[in-house]
């Protein structure tokens, strides 16, 4: 058995969650399915771990790939379990601090004050490449055959976005694609904007919007391209940062919600940093 660091990752987030689905389960219906899940993928998990570089490539390729499927499992599983600690939503509060900060809404008021619908369909497009930028690096690493950077950076996005999920069941907040209208108007024709709403729409866990796991998520992969591909880095450079800057301009999250992603990210990659 050889239980590398993003294993941990997956393995302590398992049981985290598990502790704390049993401890509130009461605000969790079938509760008991999420532990018996987590019994299961746990054992697959350690399973995985026999598997050496002598094994047979689909099943080395599940060894070294299935961390990143777990961004999407656990983050659609979040969607139930936001309530379990809290039963209401702390946008107020989160609002609150926006208006602090940012002395305004940025997330109602970016799209009235550059009502472009170029700038919008590149900035939605931005937004919708966070599924090709949460694989893009590690892609582009492993099959340059360079193992090592491929894991740290696995490591460091299961991390981040671990991180960031277990945010959500302390300080539940819907974002303001929840509260308030989406855009309207020319903006809402394009074709990335319909695009990308109609799969948040279908895809989203309600509850999951400080921090913004997509900006953490796209920070921390930008951070690892600048550190050991600086190819890689030039490519995702614009992705990522229109991606943050979308994030707020669609309204699928509020600006403090990106800035919370943001510092996360980078607390993360100075953390990997200073210990390898």
């Amino acid at each position: 058995m050889n239980l590398l660091p993003y294993d941990w990752v997956a393995i302590g987030y398992l049981i985290f969650t598990g502790v704390l689905i049993l401890i509130f389960h009461k605000n969790v219906a079938r509760w008991y399915l999420y532990l018996i899940a987590r019994v299961f993928c746990i054992t697959g998990i350690v399973l995985l771990t026999t598997i050496d570089e002598s094994t047979v490539f689909p099943l080395q390729f599940l060894r070294d790939w299935y961390p990143l499927s777990t961004i999407a499992l656990f983050y659609f599983e979040m969607g139930k379990l936001t309530q379990m600690v809290f039963q209401h939503f702390f946008d107020e509060t989160v609002i609150r601090w926006e208006k602090r900060i940012f002395k305004g809404m940025p997330s109602l008021e970016l799209s009235d004050r550059f009502p472009s619908i170029i700038l919008s369909e590149i900035l939605h497009l931005c937004y919708f490449s966070y599924y090709l930028i949460a694989v893009f690096l590690a892609a582009w690493l492993y099959f340059k055959g360079e193992m090592g950077p491929f894991q740290e950076t696995v490591f460091a996005e299961t991390l981040t976005f671990n991180l960031s999920l277990l945010c959500y069941p302390f300080l539940p907040a819907t974002g303001p694609r929840y509260l308030f209208e989406k855009n309207q108007g020319p903006l809402s024709k394009g074709f990335f904007f319909r695009l990308t709403h109609s799969i948040v729409s279908r895809g989203s866990s309600k509850g999951t919007a400080f921090p913004s796991s997509h900006v953490s998520l796209s920070v921390i992969v930008l951070l690892c391209a600048l550190r050991y591909d600086s190819t890689a880095f030039l490519i995702l450079l614009p992705m990522c940062v229109g991606l943050t800057l979308g994030t707020v301009y669609g309204r699928f999250h509020y600006a403090i919600d990106a800035l919370a992603g943001a510092v996360l990210g980078g607390i993360v990659f100075g953390l990997i940093t200073a210990v390898t």
